[in-house]
């Protein structure tokens, strides 16, 4: 790299938002959200701003005594030159009022000199070639990503800042709530939302686990249905089937098309009509689907969330499933590779802050054997996914194997059937969740109005038994 030029600054733009901040106690929470003390150039105002960012940690009040005060305590008064050099700081503005004009001016500067030295380890890493050459790839996607989204570093972090950043997370869902934006992704159940205090939540990695044909692909297209039904960014990868027959899934909701039809090219022109309608009340859903033939491979997975998160365009993602995924990465036992896989993708929910929803193929049931619900030990490879999982849903349904069963009140199971909650780390365990769903579990809903979770500008989908579909 030329070391002869400069790196990136804005010196008089920072020394302006010390003054206004030394001038003004209420401007920090004009930028609170924009710079950080590692965002300015000159070491002493780097200084100033941590200090200020520990008052407001406290909830103090911030103007010239107590940020000196604090440098004082700190024993970093004086690093910035003495009581003198902090005072001639709020000769440089007479108000506040372009704070956060100067703040992103500061910000891009800090964008830019990250960018600079991130380039300069990508040059050294590639001449060395010590390690991977897609480990090296990944290095820059993940901190690129990092830079273009405002994450934290590896340094770890007060508990004084920990606070602070759970109250003002508070703080932020409570004005969300009161301008009627939901920090919660639904889930289109209203018990399951009841039991997740509200729905999926980031950084979670949520497991739903379920036999063959027990409908997790069909649950997964109903949870990110809702969630984009929210408002929400989806991401589905689907390495089993393609975004075409994901598609054809959300089209045959309608029970006025006929799968045979559609998949022979025998439509009526009724049927082009409840086709293109049902279209019409998706099309405008966000949900994006990544179905590439080597999508199954775990670096591209992670490699297309930071994408879809760099564009604003990631809220939460889907995998279909666990048991496709590779890494090509030699392990003794696929349990040691499956471990790495979740563990990978639960560190990747945190660096994106998403929830992740992994799809996981439980064991066959054994032929003879009376079928009994999921537990946490069905899941192939257990114990590694148990220990990474913030949730285990188990998806049951006791009609699949025996038509004549019925429930503790002498109900049929037909058309029913029950999301166990295995694990939950933030609230209770085995609760069961009742959902119903048609007889081609084409559609799963509960006795709640879709009409509830479907914001304005989306159409109700039209259904000829006038059951709500989730």
């Amino acid at each position: 790299m030329d070391n002869t030029r400069q790196m990136p600054n804005a010196i008089e733009a920072e020394n302006a938002i010390i003054g206004a901040l030394l001038i003004d106690s209420n401007a920090y929470k004009e930028i609170e959200s924009i710079v950080k003390s590692d965002d300015f150039y000159l070491e002493k105002n780097k200084i100033i701003f941590n200090s200020v960012e520990r008052l407001d940690s406290r909830h103090s009040v911030i103007d010239m005594v107590t940020v000196m005060q604090e440098l004082m305590s700190l024993g970093k008064l004086d690093d910035i030159g003495g009581p003198y050099e902090l005072s001639q700081a709020t000769n440089v503005v007479t108000s506040s009022n372009h704070i956060k004009y100067h703040a992103e001016i500061v910000k891009e500067k800090s964008t830019a000199r990250k960018l600079i030295e991130l380039s300069s380890k990508i040059v050294d890493k590639s001449f060395e070639q010590s390690e991977p050459i897609n480990d090296t790839i990944e290095y820059l996607e993940k901190a690129i990503t990092e830079v273009n989204t405002g994450s934290s570093d590896n340094a770890s972090i007060s508990l004084a800042e920990a606070l602070k950043l759970s109250t003002d997370k508070a703080a932020e869902i409570q004005s969300m709530r009161e301008k009627g934006i939901d920090m919660s992704i639904k889930t289109g159940l209203t018990e399951l939302n009841r039991e997740f205090n509200g729905g999926f939540r980031a950084p979670d990695l949520i497991i739903i686990g379920g036999r063959p044909s027990m409908g997790k692909t069909q649950f997964a297209l109903h949870f990110a249905k809702h969630a984009a039904y929210s408002n929400k960014q989806v991401l589905f990868i689907s390495i089993e089937m393609t975004a075409s027959q994901l598609a054809d899934r959300l089209l045959l909701e309608d029970d006025r098309i006929s799968m045979y039809n559609l998949r022979t090219g025998n439509l009526s022109n009724d049927e082009w009509a409840y086709l293109d309608k049902q279209a019409g009340n998706l099309y405008d859903l966000k949900i994006n689907i990544a179905d590439n033939h080597n999508i199954r491979y775990i670096n591209n997975i992670k490699s297309e969330a930071r994408r879809m998160k760099r564009q604003g365009k990631l809220d939460i993602m889907f995998i279909d499933y666990l048991g496709l995924i590779r890494t090509n990465i030699k392990f003794g036992t696929r349990d040691l590779e499956i471990g790495y896989i979740t563990g990978e993708l639960k560190n990747l929910a945190k660096e994106l802050n998403v929830p992740i929803v992994l799809l996981s193929q439980l064991s066959r049931p054994m032929k003879g054997v009376a079928v009994k619900e999921p537990q946490l030990e069905d899941l192939r490879e257990s114990g590694n996914i148990e220990q990474d999982a913030d949730v285990v849903l188990f998806i049951h349904r006791p009609s699949y194997y025996d038509s004549s069963v019925v429930n503790s009140n002498g109900e049929s199971w037909n058309n029913k059937g029950k999301l166990i909650i295995a694990k939950y780390r933030e609230g209770a365990r085995n609760r069961d969740i009742i959902f119903n769903h048609d007889d081609k579990f084409k559609k799963i809903f509960d006795d709640q109005s879709i009409s509830k979770f479907i914001p304005e500008g989306f159409k109700k989908v039209s259904i000829e038994n006038d059951q709500m579909p989730f």
